[in-house]
């Protein structure tokens, strides 16, 4: 399966207020399903992040599901950053884990975005 989808890394860091945007693309003939979540790194280690901080556009959410139909191309997806403030620069350190797979219960391909910062 991962030579039939392809995620664009996102950026490495971001201002509040700013936008995060997905672009993917399935070359094969069946659909994909992608379970987007949100981790956050705490002292070295990752964890799923559950405060919302992306709006998609008027819905609050860190975790979206994605159907990419077969041989859709450079699908794209909008994720605003709304304005929350860290006190430690350390919370600022984010990733995307991406939960891939061909059924919808049965999501069985990880992969994770590059390491990006918020800037407050």
């Amino acid at each position: 399966m991962k030579e039939c989808l392809k995620i664009d890394s996102v950026q490495t860091i971001y201002d509040i207020g700013s936008s995060v945007s997905f672009h993917f693309s399935n070359n094969s003939e069946g659909d994909i399903y992608i379970s987007i979540s949100l981790e956050k790194r705490v002292d070295g280690r990752w964890f799923i992040f559950a405060q919302d901080i992306f709006h998609v556009p008027n819905t609050y959410k860190v975790q979206n599901v994605i159907v990419l139909k077969g041989r859709e191309v450079n699908r794209k997806e909008e994720w605003g950053i709304k304005g929350v403030k860290y006190k430690k620069k350390s919370e600022n350190v984010y990733r995307f884990k991406y939960n891939i797979g061909r059924k919808l219960n049965k999501l069985s391909y990880i992969e994770y975005s590059n390491i990006f910062h918020i800037k407050n």
